[in-house]
């Protein structure tokens, strides 16, 4: 085992698709014990947020996958609201299960490895412009101060669906896919300071539906962009299923062979909080063939 790599494993944003990535990761960890002993930072947006704070803080992945129970998600999105005059959901219930994981005063510099969370800040301490926010342990950041529970609803207040938290919403909006934004601290960030050559990042996806609107927008406003249903809410799931894309692109030219994108292929769009698609999700996980992440895990990873 290298001593000079340095290794990343990023998770997205994607609400309840959350499950397909804490699936996949139970599939690769069977394969290959070390897999996450040996990481070295965890990046994670909104759903994904949970998921690598949870393996910062120890937890074990199938602890993880607890927070995906069906009875969690069916507590968490309830009660339901009409999105036209409020958010769809209260946070409250959201707060509750995170709050039975993460201890109330547990911080990120109590954290057992290395984390970054990014999330968007609506309205900043000193009244500025907002702006995007990152959330890390790496002391020179100055964030590693702030309560996990606080880090994890900052990342996940996604438009809509639910309501900002602290002057922030979801990171999604700036970075669904966290592996560029995980680079870059790497490389710049005292405490970090690693190479683009020593390098290795797996980065986990919630899944990929190709989407695209059949319809003529050329006369769509506010309405159609932002509230209409095919898909839903166009605006928002470009923003973070759009951008997902990009990141992958830049990542993969910063570190070529050192970097692995696993995101399985979806046969439907689903909601970021579609409960009932759960079984559908946890059944993708299961049946994706892993042999080539296996494969780059072996040859590039350990």
């Amino acid at each position: 085992m290298s001593k000079k790599k340095y290794r990343i494993m990023t998770f997205d944003g994607g609400g309840i698709r959350g499950v397909l990535s804490a699936n996949i990761l139970k599939r690769l960890e069977k394969e290959n014990k070390q897999l996450i002993k040996n990481t070295d930072l965890f990046a994670g947006t909104s759903t994904g947020a949970f998921i690598a704070l949870g393996l910062a803080y120890g937890l074990s992945v199938k602890e993880i996958l607890n927070l995906y129970s069906m009875t969690n998600c069916k507590y968490i999105f309830s009660p339901k609201y009409n999105e036209f005059f409020r958010p769809k959901y209260n946070n409250k219930h959201l707060k509750e299960v995170l709050m039975r994981v993460f201890p109330k005063k547990l911080k990120l510099k109590d954290l057992k490895k290395k984390v970054l969370i990014p999330s968007f800040q609506v309205i900043t301490k000193d009244n500025g412009s907002w702006r995007p926010k990152f959330y890390t342990n790496f002391e020179a950041m100055g964030t590693d101060n702030e309560y996990v529970i606080d880090v994890a609803l900052y990342s996940s207040s996604a438009p809509i669906y639910f309501p900002s938290y602290k002057k922030h919403i979801d990171g999604g909006v700036i970075a669904n896919n966290p592996s560029l934004a995980s680079i870059c601290v790497a490389k710049d960030i005292d405490g970090a300071n690693k190479k683009l050559e020593d390098m290795r990042l797996l980065s986990i996806g919630t899944g990929f539906t190709p989407e695209n609107i059949k319809v003529d927008t050329r006369k769509w406003g506010a309405i159609e962009w932002g509230l209409g249903q095919n898909p839903p809410y166009p605006l928002l799931s470009i923003l973070f299923d759009g951008n997902m894309e990009a990141d992958n692109y830049y990542s993969s030219g910063l570190l070529m062979d050192n970097f692995l994108r696993v995101n399985p292929e979806l046969s439907k769009s689903i909601a970021l909080d579609s409960c009932k698609q759960i079984p559908y999700l946890v059944n993708v996980a299961d049946t994706y063939d892993i042999k080539f992440a296996n494969d780059w895990i072996k040859d590039s990873w350990l």
